[in-house]
């Protein structure tokens, strides 16, 4: 076994080992079991269906010709794909404590002095934290699908739904709609988680990676509107985390394309590997 995968592997069990990582996952069980509970029993699904599918896009089901599915598995997978944001909070305080806790107990000196070098260090545990998100989303996945069968049942195994694929609504099923959504989602977590790794390098503690993370992606909208008149806004990362609206033609910075804010997200991301990098490389623990 390469240096590289046995330090990830050695990394993935020391994350395993803290009872905050064993929160999270329990913590999800919670909000999706607590979400089947309310929509099973609390609210009316009948009225819930009238509310989503109106507009545009009872429209364009009329004009396809094609039945508003019913409130089953799949539904209660795509509604909760969602929850993805309360990973991304998770996989910030992941990308943060997993350098932090180095200086913080004192072990960086003896994981550097392995035959390992400081890069492979490094890439181990980057490596291991957007794994680790993988692996919440997958499990809030499979969780979804269990729980949403288990209280609602199943119409079709792969239904056709209609979607705003970008250029407006089209046929498509519904296991690609969920993969669209999922992947949107899964970029800005990369993104935060990115920046808040780098953070952590920087400044060697998780205060304030976690911190200015957390408040970058939740008040991303907020701090993008109110720079919105200023031509300097197009450029800011805030404007383009949320990649749905995007793709769907209704971003916050009118003109804006889903080309240019990959652009603009590759840019930054560039930025947060090459300063986490070089800091770590040329960083003297001797002190620490």
């Amino acid at each position: 076994m390469s240096n590289l995968s046995q330090l990830i592997k050695n990394e993935f069990i020391k994350l395993h080992h803290y009872k905050s990582t064993w929160a999270m996952y329990i913590i999800l069980a919670i909000l999706l079991i607590g979400s089947a509970l309310i929509t099973n029993f609390v609210v009316d699904q009948s009225m819930m269906i009238n509310q989503t599918f109106q507009g545009e896009l009872m429209q364009a089901y009329q004009s396809m010709g094609l039945e508003v599915p019913a409130y089953d598995m799949w539904a209660f997978v795509a509604e909760n794909i969602s929850y993805i944001s309360f990973i991304t909070i998770f996989i910030i305080v992941v990308a943060a404590k997993i350098i932090s806790n180095e200086y913080k107990w004192g072990t960086i000196k003896l994981l550097l002095i392995r035959p390992a070098g400081r890069g492979t260090v490094l890439a181990s545990k980057y490596i291991t934290v957007l794994l680790f998100a993988v692996v919440l989303i997958l499990y809030t996945i499979v969780l979804s699908l269990l729980i949403g069968l288990i209280f609602f049942g199943v119409d079709a195994w792969n239904p056709t739904i209609v979607d705003n694929m970008g250029s407006g609504y089209t046929e498509v099923s519904i296991i690609a709609s969920i993969g669209k959504d999922i992947l949107f989602q899964l970029v800005p977590l990369i993104i935060v988680a990115t920046l808040s790794f780098m953070i952590a390098i920087l400044f060697k503690g998780s205060a304030m990676a976690i911190a200015a993370s957390i408040v970058i992606y939740i008040a991303a909208p907020i701090i993008t509107m109110m720079v919105s008149q200023y031509e300097i806004a197009k450029y800011l990362l805030t404007a383009h985390l949320n990649l749905q609206e995007i793709f769907e033609g209704t971003p916050i910075i009118e003109g804006t394309s889903l080309g240019f804010s990959i652009a603009v997200l590759l840019v930054y991301y560039i930025v947060f590997m090459a300063a986490g990098w070089l800091t770590f490389k040329k960083r003297d623990v001797a002190g620490n």
